[in-house]
């Protein structure tokens, strides 16, 4: 048998997959967003360290201009000094010729030793200056190169994010694609269990007018009995209280009970069986024999064996035109107490149990091989 799914839980499936769908678009918003900041974070940053490369590089100019302003200076100043010391040289050859000016010529000597000094103290200090000058430019060049660095790193790391990005979007095509391929196999699916669905109606119905035979039979039977002759209204069986076929302990039928048996039981035998469409339908009838509880067990089956075979020798002997059919169709079966009968209060009803009931049996092997043809897709 197949079951219909829940409509529930195929709904519940659509809500989640849909919740599902919903925060994987809700993720790549957010990686999009930070992709974005950060490359503005990064393109801001570069820019300030631009401008502060730019504001050094401005500064560096100024002092290169500078120093070479010193450098002239100092050459100016060297170039003087070499003029003194030609000055000083001539002096000397005019003291030489001149010892009076001796004096003089060492006052201004020392002069302009004083003033040598003083131009190695600048020097020294545009020296010193220089040099920071240099330090200065190496530090700008570790930044430049730091800068360069950091520049490559976050062109990296866009690249990166980049190609994250391009990966995000080739997974989303990809997650599309199989949504498609899911949602081709629900489709296939839904098909399949709308046939099996449709197979599982025509089942049903067919299921249903097999087990409406009996109940077919059973209305037949009051059709055709009327309402003198009861019937059980489920089963279709007949029942016979044993005090009016037999005295007690005794097997022997009375002589009003083959009257009773004859009247009634003969034609509900005869209905069943000389219907050709309702004996299409049987596959046998059975005369049973039940005894109450009083007595033993082997002895109370043996007189039901007994009570219910002489109901069908009765039968066969008061109807030859039809003891084939009965030889086909009837059986005598004692089932001494083994199916007591019992009131409302529980306890055993025991002229209720002694009785005889007679019982017909659909036949079931040609409904079940059409319900097996049907079930394998075979035609019945």
């Amino acid at each position: 048998m197949y079951q219909d799914k829940n409509p529930q839980e195929e709904q519940n499936f659509w809500i989640s997959y849909a919740d599902l769908m919903a925060g994987l678009l809700f993720v790549f918003i957010l990686l999009v967003g930070a992709i974005v900041v950060r490359y503005v974070y990064v393109q801001k940053d570069l820019a300030s360290k631009r401008e502060a490369l730019g504001l050094s590089e401005h500064a560096l100019e100024t002092k290169n201009r500078k120093l070479q302003e010193l450098r002239k200076e100092l050459q100016q100043q060297v170039d003087a000094l070499a003029r003194e010391r030609q000055d000083r040289e001539n002096i000397a050859r005019r003291l030489m010729l001149q010892q009076g000016e001796v004096e003089k010529l060492k006052a201004l000597l020392l002069d302009y030793e004083a003033k040598e000094e003083g131009y190695r103290q600048q020097l020294s200090g545009i020296k010193n200056e220089l040099n920071s000058t240099r330090q200065t430019l190496m530090l700008q060049e570790a930044l430049r190169e730091e800068f360069e660095e950091n520049l490559t790193v976050a062109t990296a790391n866009i690249e990166n994010l980049e190609n994250n990005l391009t990966g995000m979007q080739n997974v989303m095509h990809l997650k599309e694609d199989e949504i498609a391929l899911l949602t081709k196999k629900l489709l296939a699916q839904s098909l399949a269990h709308q046939q099996l669905v449709e197979e599982l109606n025509i089942t049903k119905v067919k299921i249903k007018n097999l087990t409406g035979i009996r109940m077919k039979v059973v209305s037949t039977l009051k059709e055709r009995l009327g309402e003198s002759i009861r019937i059980d209204p489920k089963s279709g069986a007949m029942r016979f209280a044993s005090n009016i076929l037999f005295n007690q302990g005794k097997y022997q039928l009375k002589p009003g009970a083959k009257r009773e048996l004859k009247e009634v039981l003969q034609k509900y035998i005869h209905t069943l069986l000389l219907d050709p469409q309702i004996r299409s339908y049987i596959e046998g009838i059975t005369i049973e024999g039940h005894t109450d509880s009083v007595g033993d067990y082997l002895f109370n089956l043996a007189l039901s064996q007994k009570r219910a075979l002489e109901v069908m020798k009765f039968l066969y002997e008061s109807d030859k035109e039809n003891r084939d059919l009965y030889a086909r169709y009837l059986s005598a079966s004692g089932r001494s107490y083994s199916d007591l009968i019992y009131d409302e209060t529980g306890k055993e009803d025991k002229e209720a149990s002694r009785r005889i009931e007679i019982k017909f049996r659909i036949k079931n092997e040609k409904a079940i091989q059409e319900l097996e043809k049907f079930l394998s897709r075979e035609e019945p």
